[in-house]
């Protein structure tokens, strides 16, 4: 009879011990967090571009609506350098992209179920850059200067049409080009470029990038 109940007590010992440590590996996963489950390897890169944080967890996480919209909500953990806070507006960088690695459930006040994806912000994302130039020069895009709006590493510069300049303030259409460095061209920030007398800004091919998770076609030209 002793020998039937310490087996008894053994096999029930060790239920309890799988599932404590099943428990513990779980948690150890899921960093802590109840209603988290990870991935074992980071899925996709998610289509959003900004985000709101609308309630901060004790965790240090948050819930937020993606891209101001009240149907899209993110559960985000934050890297070793980000401290969420309620109303908080996160914009992606040209270079961060938020990358799906897991779900999230939790009830709302109104005791309803919900599941939404978690997401890490992160850095130095590479993006598609692409550009094709044309054999021969292609139609006449502007007879107006451009103001640079980003120098990109290789040197060339993306820019904007300069619509007119009011008392030292500069006004800007919605046609953005690309304008290749030259040999002794040094591009910068808001730098006017002009367009040299007699001559206009031609389109010479096409490049092709991300912006805030879109995909930008946007003209190279030259001034000829």
């Amino acid at each position: 009879m002793k020998k039937w109940l310490i087996y008894v007590l053994g096999i029930i010992t060790g239920i309890v011990l799988t599932f404590a440590f099943a428990f513990c590996v779980n948690m150890s996963k899921n960093s802590g967090i109840i209603g988290l489950e990870m991935f074992e390897e980071p899925r996709e890169n998610m289509d959003y571009s900004q985000f709101e944080v609308f309630q901060v967890l004790e965790s240090g996480c948050a819930l937020a609506n993606a891209d101001n919209t009240f149907d899209a909500i993110v559960f985000i953990i934050p890297n070793e350098k980000q401290q969420f806070y309620d109303n908080q507006k996160i914009i992606l960088k040209n270079e961060q992209c938020a990358q799906r690695i897991g779900t999230y459930r939790y009830s709302t006040k109104m005791g309803i179920e919900r599941t939404v994806p978690a997401v890490k912000i992160i850095d130095g994302v590479e993006l598609p850059k692409s550009n094709t130039t044309f054999d021969k020069p292609g139609d006449y895009v502007s007879r107006k200067n451009f103001e640079v709006q980003e120098v990109l590493e290789s040197g060339d510069a993306i820019a904007l049409e300069i619509r007119e300049t009011i008392s030292g303030y500069v006004f800007t259409s919605d046609l953005e080009v690309l304008i290749l460095a030259q040999e002794g061209s040094n591009f910068y920030n808001n730098q006017i470029v002009k367009a040299p007398q007699g001559m206009c800004a031609r389109q010479i091919g096409n490049y092709k990038y991300q912006k805030y998770g879109n995909t930008k076609v946007i003209p190279i030209i030259a001034f000829k």
